[in-house]
């Protein structure tokens, strides 16, 4: 595979994204084709949320994972060229637990290592809800205004019209000033403390390396948490990886309230990427295994459990119903699949796991250290 081919890097991320669980957006939509309204205008990152959420109300409390390829990406980076820059998004839609976060990463780190490019660190940030940004904002309008004086011309009137711009400036004498800022963790709400803690433990237990980054706002969606990748090496292809947790965003422009959850992209250098490349990105690999995760515990442990399924090279539809068994059961037949692999808490705390033939509900618990050896038997 070519590391500098803007057509190699697509079909490579949608194939990780498959074995994630994660769906071509276009399938999606298809799916719930009777209860989209047409929106025109809309943006790659709007259109996917949308349809997510259409989907949502055809089955409620199942959170939608989707993905799409992009030439023209709307939330770009501003230090980006958008002439240069193609983008490849992914979303977890109707997740309003940490979980949501951590899945999203777990890709997002596959995809980057995959493709053969070093993890840095992971830059973080919380603004928190509705009431944690209000506080924060009111603080930092207060700031801006007494420290305009010192600002460079580039942010003086930006800054007075909207206190968060500045941060998306790269002047130096500029982010000194807002370094000496108000910081918006300071903020939080204890909810939203709680939840950015958790996110954190979440990035730990992945082994991924994190700072907390203070000047990493200004994004017009207002995401609660915030994230952007950075590479060790500048790499030929990627650009830069970031993405959030976008309830709020999310809510305003679907009208639904499962419109919550979290979102990421991929930036890369699109150049010699025909419009097909970005079409082709849109084809899902069919599944051989439904994997239901009971639980929080048991959808930690069940990363560990799909990077199984991805070395055995067997194509998974995973779902992230916390509490239903039945709903799962009817979808693991509907998508045809001949096995469905479960977890609950008990599973997950005794390191096993149930495999389920969709056939004759005949099934069996399998040991995760044997898990392997038997994934293989069942790819023959």
């Amino acid at each position: 595979m070519s590391r500098t081919s803007p057509a190699s890097f697509l079909k490579h991320a949608s194939d990780v994204a498959n074995f994630y669980g994660f769906r071509p957006a276009r399938e999606i939509e298809k799916a719930a084709a009777n209860r989209l309204e047409k929106r025109r205008g809309a943006n790659s990152f709007d259109t996917v949320a949308h349809v997510n959420a259409m989907y949502l109300a055809l089955r409620p409390g199942e959170p939608s994972l989707s993905y799409y390829a992009s030439p023209t990406p709307t939330f770009l980076p501003k230090a980006m060229a958008p002439r240069e820059s193609g983008e490849f998004g992914l979303q977890v839609i109707g997740s309003n637990d940490s979980v949501g976060e951590v899945v999203l990463l777990k890709t997002l780190s596959a995809i980057l290592t995959e493709w053969g490019s070093i993890i840095q660190r992971v830059r973080v940030n919380a603004t928190g809800d509705k009431d944690s940004q209000q506080r924060f904002m009111r603080e930092l309008s207060t700031y801006i205004k007494k420290q305009l004086g010192h600002f460079q011309e580039c942010c003086k009137e930006s800054g007075a019209l909207n206190p968060l711009t500045p941060y998306s400036c790269d002047n130096l004498e500029c982010r000194a000033v807002l370094s000496s800022g108000p910081r918006s963790m300071n903020f939080l709400s204890e909810k939203s403390r709680g939840h950015f803690r958790t996110v954190l433990e979440h990035l730990e237990n992945l082994g991924l390396p994190y700072e907390i980054d203070d000047l990493l706002l200004g994004d017009a969606r207002d995401p609660h948490f915030a994230f952007a990748i950075d590479l060790e090496q500048e790499d030929a292809t990627v650009l830069m990886a970031t993405g959030g947790r976008f309830d709020d965003y999310l809510r305003r422009i679907s009208g639904h309230k499962e419109g919550v959850g979290v979102a990421a992209s991929i930036y890369f250098r699109k150049q010699g990427a025909a419009a097909a490349s970005f079409k082709g990105a849109g084809k899902s690999n069919i599944p051989k295994i439904y994997f239901v995760q009971l639980g929080t515990r048991a959808k930690l442990q069940g990363l560990t459990v799909v990077d199984m399924l991805r070395e055995a090279r067997i194509p998974v539809s995973q779902s992230f119903d916390a509490t239903h068994l039945s709903p799962q059961l009817m979808a693991a037949k509907e998508l045809g699949v001949p096995f469905m692999l479960i977890m609950g808490q008990r599973e997950a705390l005794d390191g096993t796991i149930i495999v389920r033939s969709t056939q004759n509900s005949s099934q069996q618990i399998v040991s995760l250290a044997h898990l392997p050896r038997f994934l293989k038997t069942l790819n023959k």
